[in-house]
This record gives structure tokens, sequence and C-alpha cells, in this order.
């Protein structure tokens, strides 16, 4: 789902998403509201990648856009504290001032649904167009791409009915362990494997299990497992494509079996 907090920047959009639970926001458009160059909060973010792990996420995996970073709600606060009033200039400091007070409330009005969150059907449907197309660039489903879109507007009801239902150990899906038999790399484990995917881009914790991101429903599927004690839990089925779209697998031409690549490297 997406929106903007508008009002207290005099007409300065700063765009949501809502993606994994938690509330995102483009350095881009902070940086504006605030009084500062586009690039500012981007380059800050850049350089001080370690200090905001887990708070950031590339545009590409949160929106068709690349070339930004985007802050979920513990970023904010821990960009906002390390910008220092003492080196902006007047009309910056006085909007970083009214943005401290403000945000945490607007974000919270936002969780609410106290914030109308308007999103434009023709930009949907032009989106839905443009997977549409990018699925037959890559020789892949369209729904796979038209469903990641409708997810990333919180539509997962639409998702869901692009999505086909899986069972469990169907042919072409593969669990990690699968996954790793098909790499010819003697030090990857399943355990490496899902952490590599989610440096990728392609999964994230979600507490004790892995869910999908947008950029990964077009590699894999999450169904229900139910174990034999009748305990159910979610899970995610990967296509071999994943191999390839991380950079695991590359191939070399079609005369020749392909390479792997360790996932380390």
């Amino acid at each position: 789902m997406t929106g903007d907090l508008v009002p207290p920047f005099k007409g300065k959009e700063i765009r949501v998403v809502e993606y994994a639970g938690e509330v995102w926001m483009p350095c881009r458009d902070l940086s504006l509201a605030l009084g500062l160059d586009r690039t500012t909060l981007y380059q800050h973010v850049s350089r001080n990648k370690d200090f905001f792990e887990g708070c950031a996420q590339t545009g590409d995996i949160l929106s068709q856009e690349t070339g930004d970073i985007w802050l979920n709600e513990q970023g904010l606060y821990l960009m906002l504290a390390r910008v220092s009033l003492g080196r902006v200039l007047p009309v910056a400091k006085a909007a970083i001032i009214k943005f401290r007070k403000e945000v945490p409330e607007l974000i919270q009005r936002y969780r609410k649904k106290e914030i109308v969150q308007v999103v434009s059907i023709d930009g949907i449907k032009a989106e839905l167009q443009q997977a549409k197309e990018y699925a037959g660039v890559c020789e892949r489903d369209v729904g796979s791409f038209q469903a990641a879109v409708f997810k990333k507007y919180g539509m997962t009801e639409f998702a869901d009915v692009l999505r086909p239902a899986i069972v469990h150990g169907e042919t072409g899906w593969y669990n990690p362990t699968r996954l790793v038999s098909l790499c010819n790399d003697p030090d990857l484990t399943p355990e490496r494997l899902n952490w590599y995917l989610k440096n990728k881009g392609f999964q994230y914790r979600d507490g004790y299990i892995w869910r999908l991101t947008p950029a990964g429903l077009i590699h894999g599927r999450e169904y229900n497992f139910e174990a034999p004690s009748g305990h159910v839990e979610v899970r995610i089925a990967w296509r071999e494509s994943v191999l390839y779209a991380s950079g695991l697998k590359r191939p070399i031409s079609s005369d020749r079996a392909s390479l792997t690549a360790k996932a380390g490297s």
C-alpha cells in the first residue's frame, strides 16, 4: 500500500510503501522535505551501510525505481538523530525541527489508516502492462510478474489469484536443500543459500521463517506446509531460475553447461 505524507511540508511529496510489515520512505523525498539536496541522505546512508543495516532497502526492491534507498521507521529516526542542526542553513534547520516533531505522529496516523491512501489505478495498470512486457523479455510467467505489482500496493488478494497453488514436492519447484544440489559448490549449505538470497533481495526474515520479497515472487512461491504433527508453517518453493537471477549460476552458451559461482563471491 502506498500513500503520501504531504500536508506539513508545503506540498513536498513523501512517498510511503508498506513492505514486510513496515513503513518505508525514499531518501530522495526525505531530503527534499528537509530542504536538503536530493542526494544528501542517499549518500549518507550509502557511506554508513553498517549503521543502517536492517533499516534500509534499495529502491529496486520496493518499487520500479532504482537509484534510491528507502528507510523504514527506525532508519528514519536514526537518520534524524544524525543530522546536525549546526551544519545546515536556517531554512533547513526549521524544516528539520518541524520534521522531527510531526513525522512520528504522521506515521502513527498512517498505521491507523487515518491518512487516506491514494493509489492511482492508471498507475497500477501501467505497471501491470510493464510487468507483462518484462515477463516476455525474461521468458517467464506473466502472472508472477503482475502478482509482484499487486503485492507492492498491498493488494494481496489480487496477487494470490495470479499465483497458482503449490503442492509440496511438485516437479519444477525446489526447497533450499534441492537448490543446493543443483550447484557445484561443496561449501554451499541450505542455511548459507538462504542468507545469500536474503542479501540479494529475494527473501527476508519474518521471525523464524523466510518470506518472499517482490523480487523473490518472480522466482518463488510461498505455500502452507503441514508437518506430520499437524503444525502448519509458511515455506518457500523456488524455481531454478533464482540461481541464475542471484548470480549463483550463469549460462555460458546454448551448447555448454552452466557454471556455478560460490555464494560468498
